[in-house]
């Protein structure tokens, strides 16, 4: 077996397409704005690639992403691969190679994917009808003053939903303010930039958000992700509004994979998705990992 490096687009699209779902984030990266701060290589066996491993350092620490046969992912990290500190994306299978090289964080994921056909958009009324349905159902034995108020809640989310926008620079700053609240850990501005972002505001104040990792209008694949609500406004399917929104763009223009990634353990935000028509296709494991000193050489 030998391992080589890779800089031909056309060669490692062949290999990802075999794994398309749990590629999304890769096949994203073959996009020259991306494919310039990655590195490639494969494992190969009678001049036919077996493995391949990808490091994308534009984020910190590099993120690892592997796929393939087992034992050509442990002869690269062995030989080509050997930073200090790397962030996982590896399938469940790859997990015990890896740790033959790094101590691990492993967080079980899921990837999931979204095509064309199957696509189920929102609305912004829809994403007030269940607790509209609430409302009604709690209206009769209500007094009369907590049902104006309920429906002056309903008439004010419908509201929020009509103040739904597509998102730009300009908005950087209002993103990150709402992002300070605990989310969008891998929102970067050229995210901004380079992707599609939707967002809710309730006057000035932008309230809930969805958006992209990685956009490829090249390879027709993006990734959604930087999703986020305020906590004041949770629960009333603002994020679902705008994740859709971006789904719509997606599509319209061409893109005809949309891959996300999400903790197998939110099962909340799992059927969420489903609803607009995700499916779940490959379990894996994202996290950080330290190289370990001392590991055997492998040999091969």
């Amino acid at each position: 077996m030998q391992i080589v490096s890779l800089n031909n687009p056309d060669r490692i699209r062949e290999f990802l397409l075999a794994d398309r779902f749990f590629a999304d984030y890769a096949l994203g990266d073959l996009d020259p704005v991306h494919f310039l701060h990655t590195e490639w290589f494969g494992a190969e066996e009678n001049g036919a690639l077996c493995a391949l491993v990808m490091v994308y350092h534009d984020l910190q620490p590099p993120i690892c992403f592997a796929t393939g046969a087992a034992h050509g992912i442990e002869l690269i990290l062995d030989r080509a691969v050997r930073l200090p500190e790397i962030g996982l994306s590896i399938r469940g299978e790859h997990l015990s190679i890896v740790e033959k090289f790094y101590q691990t964080e492993p967080h079980p994921m899921l990837k999931m994917a979204l095509l064309p056909e199957d696509f189920r958009p929102m609305r912004a009324v829809q994403a007030t009808e269940n607790r509209g349905l609430r409302a009604e159902a709690e209206r009769r034995p209500t007094p009369t003053g907590d049902v104006a108020s309920m429906q002056m809640d309903a008439q004010r989310e419908r509201s929020l939903g009509a103040n739904l926008i597509r998102l730009h620079l300009e908005h950087r700053r209002q993103l990150e303010a709402l992002y300070a609240h605990g989310g969008g850990d891998a929102f970067r501005p050229k995210s901004l930039q380079y992707g599609v972002f939707y967002g809710v505001f309730e006057a000035d104040h932008l309230v809930a958000v969805a958006g992209t990792h990685i956009v490829s209008d090249n390879e027709r694949v993006a990734a959604l992700g930087n999703v986020m609500t305020h906590p004041d406004y949770r629960g009333r399917g603002l994020a679902t509004l705008a994740t859709s929104a971006v789904c719509a763009e997606l599509l319209d223009r061409g893109i005809a994979m949309i891959g996300l990634s999400v903790s197998r353990s939110n099962e909340a935000a799992i059927r969420v998705y489903e609803k607009l028509g995700f499916k779940r296709h490959v379990p894996f494991y994202e996290g950080t990992a330290m190289r370990k000193d001392g590991h055997e050489l492998v040999k091969g």
